[in-house]
C-alpha cells in the first residue's frame, strides 16, 4: 500500500482508545510510525507498548515507575515535539486540556478523543486552533459520523442528530436505579470503553458532553443539535439538510473505524474491520431520551446553553462525583445530585479566560470532594 508514513504520539495509549489506537498501527505498519506514548498507572503495558513500538519520547505521571533506561517527557513536550504530524489525545477528563493547547500552539494536527477538552473549553480551544491553523478532528464514533455526514456538502444544515445507545439502563425505573452498583453499570452493552466514559455512557451524561463538543467542532447552535436513543448501536448519527435529505454514517459498533477514518483522513484505506451484515439487522428502532430519569443529559445541555465556566464546572464535578461513585462513597443517582449542587453554587464567568476555567475546574473538584 502506497502513501506517507504519519508519524503519531499517542497520549493515553494505554487507555481503552489508546489500545485501539494501536491496534490500527498494528493494521498499517507501513503508513504510521509511533513517535511519542504516554501512559497512566497501567505502567506494565507501557512497557510493553514501548518494547513493541520503540518511540523516541514517553510520558508516565511517574517516570520512576517505568524503571532505568527509559527518557520521559512531559505531556506538553510531547505534544509539540517537532517530529510529530498528529497527536492522538485520549487521556480521560482535564488532563487532556494542556497538552491539546500545547499541540495546537506548535501547529499539530490533533485527533481528539477526551471530550471534556471541549466540553469545558471549547470556545478558547477552538479560536487557539484556527489562530495556529491546527486541526481538531474528533474520533469519537458520533462526531465522526457527523464529520464523515458533512464531508463534500456545503452545511446547508438544518440539524445535526446524535445517537445514544441510551446505555444498560433505560428501561430501568427511577426507584431501581437508585440501586445500580459500580459493577453493574460498568457493563456497557454495546461499546468497549474506559470506566470513566462508560459510566458517563450510563447516567447519559456523555451524550451532554458530546452535544456541547459537537457544538464546538462544527459551529453548529446548540439548539439545532438533537439527540435520539439508538440501542443498537449501527447508526452513529445523521445530518439533516435544509431540503429535507438525511445522511447517516452506519457501521458495526467497533471504534476501530472512527480512529482509522481519522488516522488515514483524508484517505479511507482498505481494511480488514468486520462489516455490517444487513441481512442479519432485524430492527433499527429510535426514541427520544427521557430526560426526567437521566438528569445528567439535562444538566449537560443547561450548562451548555449557559455557557461561560458552567460547562467546565459540569465537567470536573462529573468526574470527581463518577471517582466517587466507583469508589462506593455515593449512589448511582447521587451523581446527578452533586453535579447539580456544584452548578447551582457556581457564580459564572462569560466570555472566559484560560485560567478562569482551570479555577473554575478547580473550584468544582474541591465543591465536590467536600
Amino acid at each position: 500500500m502506497g502513501g506517507s508514513v504519519k508519524r503519531l504520539a499517542v497520549l493515553g495509549s494505554t487507555g481503552s482508545i489508546g489500545q485501539q489506537t494501536l491496534d490500527v498501527v498494528r493494521s498499517f505498519p507501513d503508513r504510521f510510525q509511533v513517535i511519542g506514548l504516554a501512559g497512566g498507572r497501567n505502567t506494565e503495558l507501557l512497557v510493553r507498548q514501548i518494547e513493541e513500538f520503540q518511540p523516541r519520547l514517553v510520558s508516565v505521571s511517574d517516570g520512576r515507575l517505568l524503571g532505568t533506561g527509559y527518557k520521559t517527557s512531559s505531556l506538553e513536550e510531547l505534544a509539540s515535539h517537532p517530529e510529530i504530524d498528529l497527536v492522538v489525545i485520549a487521556i480521560s477528563g482535564m488532563a487532556g486540556l494542556s497538552p491539546t493547547m500545547a499541540a495546537i500552539r506548535a501547529g499539530k494536527d490533533i485527533a481528539l478523543a477526551t471530550k471534556e477538552v471541549l466540553v469545558a473549553a471549547g470556545e478558547i480551544v477552538t479560536a487557539e486552533a484556527k489562530r495556529c491553523h491546527a486541526q481538531i478532528l474528533p474520533i469519537d464514533s458520533e462526531p465522526s459520523a457527523i464529520w464523515q455526514c458533512l464531508h463534500g456538502e456545503d452545511r446547508k444544515i438544518a440539524k445535526l442528530i446524535l445517537t445514544a445507545s441510551g446505555g444498560p439502563f433505560r428501561h430501568l425505573s427511577s426507584h431501581e436505579l437508585k440501586a445500580v452498583t459500580p459493577q453493574q453499570a460498568l457493563e456497557h452493552p454495546t461499546w468497549r470503553m474506559g470506566k470513566k466514559v462508560t459510566i458517563d455512557s450510563a447516567t447519559l451524561m456523555n451524550k451532554g458532553f458530546e452535544v456541547i463538543e459537537t457544538h464546538w467542532l462544527f459551529d453548529v447552535p446548540l439548539e439545532d443539535i438533537e439527540i435520539v436513543i439508538h440501542p443498537q448501536s449501527i447508526v452513529h448519527s445523521m445530518v439533516e439538510f435544509v431540503d429535507g435529505s438525511v445522511k447517516a454514517q452506519l457501521s458495526i459498533p467497533d471504534m476501530r473505524l472512527p480512529i482509522q477514518y481519522t488516522l488515514f483522513y483524508p484517505e479511507r484505506p482498505l481494511s480488514k474491520l468486520p462489516r455490517l451484515d444487513f441481512a442479519k439487522i432485524d430492527s433499527l428502532t429510535f426514541e427520544v431520551p427521557n430526560l426526567e430519569k437521566f438528569p445528567c443529559l439535562k444538566l449537560a445541555l443547561e450548562a451548555g446553553r449557559k455557557g461561560g465556566t458552567y460547562p467546565a464546572v459540569l465537567s470536573a464535578a462529573d468526574e470527581v462525583a463518577v471517582e466517587l461513585f466507583l469508589e462506593g462513597h455515593i449512589g448511582f443517582l447521587d451523581i446527578a445530585r452533586v453535579v447539580e449542587e456544584a452548578l447551582e453554587q457556581h457564580q459564572g464567568i462569560s466570555n472566559p479566560s484560560l485560567e478562569e476555567v482551570l479555577a473554575a475546574d478547580a473550584w468544582a473538584r474541591e465543591r465536590v470532594r467536600r
